[in-house]
């Protein structure tokens, strides 16, 4: 059918804002457009004329830009790619600019988004929101937009509900949802086309660039001698070869059920065409790499048979065994991540992991017996439930894991933050706030809220609080895991040594960090790192650290005075040895607990630091809203019910989600 349609992706960036890293910088390639590549894809193959792809994440076009192209080229049909939450202010831009070219545009937002479809249509120029996977809902909506819209910019919504994945508001403005939509099964998936990848670039061929790295700009890939094999081709880019999840976190968005995988032939096929680019290293950023493990097998027997690096950003530590993680290694695996999140079990029990702290331990330990790089940079505080308890068991745990590897904390995190839980819509940790009215539920309370986390990280510095602690226990938290990891790593180094090895490696990658644009945009302090000796580089970024991380945010930047004591902290004393072993933890934990809580009061009312999020959603704590200690006993509960999903249920009586009666609910919480 002769639909004329567009596809656009999304930046997270705040309209307006300056990129504080280009997508030209940076150590990892830009992820491939997966989900606009496969609507494509699947448009072609359902018998519809081609989308047109407008990269606008890729090209970050100013206003006039976005205009003129949509000016230049009229669309029945416009879908946005909005793959997160935060970019809802994004989202309410491009949709205002599309409807002033064309009114008579049927705009279209699909991914993460859309759980809070209600505020997006009632609040942007969108006019349908798809909900989960999108592509057999977009081939209905070109359909539709051939035999109903050209004619009639009124929607019809009788016609429209018919398609599931829908979310609509009906001809008396109420909310309507069709469910949530369909899955391609596996055999209908595809792998980017980067030729289509490359037309959404306009004509500009060197940003298409950006969907790859030299190898060495990751530290995975650095931490193995493999990758310096002669003849090796030194390229990487990210590859996904399943989608889903077989877990359902607390924290995570969900918009759609199930785990599918992709056809090994057709993998194969895109192998080749990757090594056409010199792509000689895989990253494979899948959210649960190796669940179906036969299948699994195979991919990296293919990953081998092409000679190809590769390493994964998402593994379940149950989803894999020893003899599992050497065939692996065998074929040409460096690294594998794995979702950490925290070292007690009260808190994995409570983000719904349904595996244990032993469980991580023993897939974290087997990577290092077989020479298998795993960082250990998965931790999370923050969720409901988090104490000073919790936060010190993942602190002993990650002391343990440094001691394991035989790496100084200081190594492993001198450039990078503890997580703090960020409440996305669309995860049970939103519907939580949302119940204890931490949020406000009316469209205009929603729609403040998605503002004020568009183009957020997570890190404390946007942290809002559904846990009820005081503050000065919350902007303890990292650095309480630190200093509990240190001391723990002191202990178990006794009569150890440091591995040289490894640490020559790890200051070699610290290296190649403190070169990255993102981390000098946190380092306020200045020398030339050239003249640095190498024994000086690990602590490079700790002296400089903004508090509370990096992330988007604007362009303001927090000055070194603003962030005095934690910097002091964070380079002084939270991985300082000497100090674990001859300060005691009753004296040197309150001390530094209620250092940083007076650094936080005079961000908050002295120099009225509004560009830390945390100073203003945290002004009022709610103490009663603290999960109780009977709601997740676990000699009183079981492991499922100390889910905060099984809380949620609990404490607000939930009742069954009604799609039609009750579409904000079913959106809030998720397939």
């Amino acid at each position: 059918m002769n639909v004329n349609s567009i596809l656009c992706s999304v930046p997270v960036e705040t309209p307006g804002g300056k990129l504080r890293r280009k997508r030209s910088e940076g150590p990892s390639p830009i992820m491939p457009k997966i989900a606009i590549t496969s609507l494509n894809h699947w448009t072609v193959k359902n018998g519809f004329k081609q989308c047109k792809f407008y990269d606008i994440d890729m090209l970050y076009p100013d206003d006039k830009d976005i205009a003129k192209f949509f000016s230049e080229n009229d669309a029945d049909i416009v879908g946005l790619s909005a793959v997160v939450s935060t970019s809802y202010l994004q989202v309410k831009r491009i949709s205002k600019i599309i409807k002033q070219v064309n009114p008579r545009t049927l705009i279209v937002c699909g991914g993460y988004l859309t759980a809070a479809a209600d505020t997006v249509l009632r609040k942007t120029d969108v006019d349908v929101c798809v909900v989960g996977d999108g592509e057999i809902a977009w081939t209905g909506l070109l359909a539709y937009s051939a035999n109903a819209y050209k004619s009639n910019t009124k929607l019809r919504s009788e016609e429209l509900l018919k398609i599931k994945g829908i979310a609509i508001l009906d001809e008396k403005n109420d909310l309507k949802f069709s469910g949530y939509g369909h899955t391609l099964s596996s055999c209908h998936m595809s792998f980017p086309s980067l030729e289509y990848l490359k037309s959404g670039l306009l004509g500009n061929d060197k940003e298409f660039q950006n969907y790859f790295r030299p190898f060495y700009k990751s530290e995975t890939f650095l931490m193995d001698d493999r990758s310096f094999e002669k003849g090796r081709r030194k390229m990487y880019c990210s590859i996904h070869v399943s989608k889903g999840c077989v877990a359902k976190c607390t924290f995570c968005q969900r918009g759609s059920k199930g785990y599918t995988t992709y056809n090994l032939d057709d993998l194969e096929k895109y192998l080749i065409e990757l090594k056409n680019h010199d792509v000689g290293f895989l990253s494979v950023d899948d959210e649960n790499f190796g669940s179906n493990k036969k299948y699994t097998y195979e991919v990296a027997k293919l990953f081998n048979k092409h000679d190809m690096i590769w390493a994964c950003s998402g593994v379940r530590c149950t989803s894999v065994n020893k003899d599992d993680l050497k065939f692996y290694r065998d074929n040409g695996c460096v690294s594998l991540k794995f979702g950490i999140e925290s070292g007690s079990q009260t808190m994995l029990d409570i983000m719904e992991k349904r595996f244990t702290v032993e469980d991580v331990r023993k897939a974290l330990f087997s990577c290092y017996d077989l020479g298998l790089y795993s960082p250990p940079l998965g931790f999370m505080v923050g969720m409901p439930g988090e104490t000073l308890e919790t936060a010190k068991d993942s602190g002993r745990f990650l002391g343990e894991i440094a001691a394991k590897l035989r790496l100084p904390l200081k190594t492993l995190f001198g450039f990078t933050d503890i997580f703090y839980a960020i409440p996305l819509v669309g995860t049970p940790l939103y519907e939580y706030g949302k119940n204890l009215k931490l949020i406000g539920n009316s469209v205009d309370e929603e729609e403040a809220y998605l503002k004020m986390v568009s183009n957020i990280g997570a890190y404390k510095r946007y942290y809002i609080n559904f846990n009820g602690a005081p503050m000065s226990e919350v902007v303890f938290w990292d650095i309480l895991v630190f200093l509990e990891a240190t001391k723990t790593y002191v202990k178990l180094m006794k009569g150890k040594e440091v591995d040289p090895i490894k640490l020559k490696k790890i200051l070699s990658i610290n290296k190649n960090q403190s070169n990255n644009p993102h981390i000098r945009a946190k380092d306020t302090e200045k020398y030339n790192r050239n003249k640095k000796p190498e024994k000086e580089v690990e602590n490079i970024g700790i002296g400089g650290m903004q508090i509370f991380g990096g992330g988007g945010g604007d362009e303001k930047t927090h000055t070194f005075n603003k962030n005095l004591i934690t910097n002091y902290i964070k380079k002084n004393v939270a991985f300082n040895e000497q100090i674990a072993k001859i300060i005691p933890k009753f004296i040197l934990y309150p001390i530094v607990r209620y250092a940083l809580y007076a650094e936080y009061l005079a961000q908050r009312f002295f120099f009225k630091d509004t560009n830390n999020l945390h100073t203003v959603t945290n002004s009022k704590v709610r103490k009663d809203i603290r999960i109780q200690k009977e709601d997740i006993e676990p000699t009183k509960t079981t492991q499922i019910e100390r889910s905060l999903r099984s809380i949620v249920k609990r404490k607000f009586s939930k009742k069954k989600v009604d799609y039609i009666n009750n579409p904000v609910d079913a959106l809030i919480g998720g397939p």
